[in-house]
């Protein structure tokens, strides 16, 4: 990555806004929301991504997460499922695809 792209992603997740909704905020899972979304050319230049409520598990899927959306001047790119883990998933193939660990 050029000297000039790592500059512009560094002040483009400092300017990342997280808005919790129904809960209080999270920074662990901030932080690790923020370094996957530097490694994803799709998500780069998000501005925006909300969380709604508290990390949970289902029957279906026991693992520790939270659920949220991710934004671009105000439109959804993508939703997202952050694991306590580090993991995190996309709800659009293309941009987990897109995914640089």
């Amino acid at each position: 990555m050029s000297s000039i792209r790592r500059n512009f992603s560094t002040t483009a997740r400092a300017l990342l806004k997280f808005i919790w909704k129904g809960t209080g905020s999270n920074s662990q899972y901030e932080d690790r929301i923020k370094a996957k979304l530097a490694k994803n050319p799709k998500l780069v230049d998000a501005d925006k991504v909300e969380i709604a409520g508290d990390e949970h598990t289902s029957p279906a899927d026991p693992k520790p997460r939270v659920s949220g959306q991710v934004f671009k001047d105000n439109r959804r790119l993508t939703s997202l499922h952050a694991y306590h883990d580090g993991t995190i998933i996309y709800s659009k193939d293309s941009i987990n695809k897109a995914q640089e660990d």
